[in-house]
């Protein structure tokens, strides 16, 4: 009888164990993932088609321009928050915005353009890799 007492004993102390654990890690897991940035926040995202995005991220003082696929993350330029402020107070959509960027910089039309056919690439041999 006292070895029956013991074994359902050591049971209950495991099973309560187990328990405080899954309630700490639980807890703490919500903690991690519910963590907001100090300094970088994503202020917009524009999607380009079913695995592509442009992102902008806000870094302290600057706003970042980043194109984003299903494969790789690409700087495409830097801003200073005055420049997105001042085309804001213009009540300009971020497409706009981008637009009148990519018109103002040779070099990110061409990064972009490169980007765009990187995507379409990709999708037509996904497409031809499924048939």
């Amino acid at each position: 009888m006292d070895l029956g007492f013991r074994v359902v004993f050591a049971l209950i102390i495991i099973c309560l164990l187990m328990y405080i654990t899954y309630y700490v890690l639980r807890i703490m897991n919500k903690k991690m993932l519910g963590r907001k940035g100090e300094y970088i926040k994503i202020v917009d995202l524009l999607p380009l088609s079913q695995d592509s995005m442009l992102v902008l991220v806000e870094i302290v003082d600057k706003v970042i321009l980043l194109g984003k696929t299903q494969k790789s993350i690409t700087f495409l330029k830097e801003f200073s928050k005055d420049q997105l402020l001042n085309s804001g107070e213009q009540h300009q959509s971020f497409k706009e915005i981008i637009d009148n960027q990519i018109s103002s910089s040779f070099d990110l039309k061409n990064k972009v353009l490169n980007l765009y056919t990187l995507i379409k690439d990709s999708e037509g041999k996904e497409n031809d890799e499924k048939k």
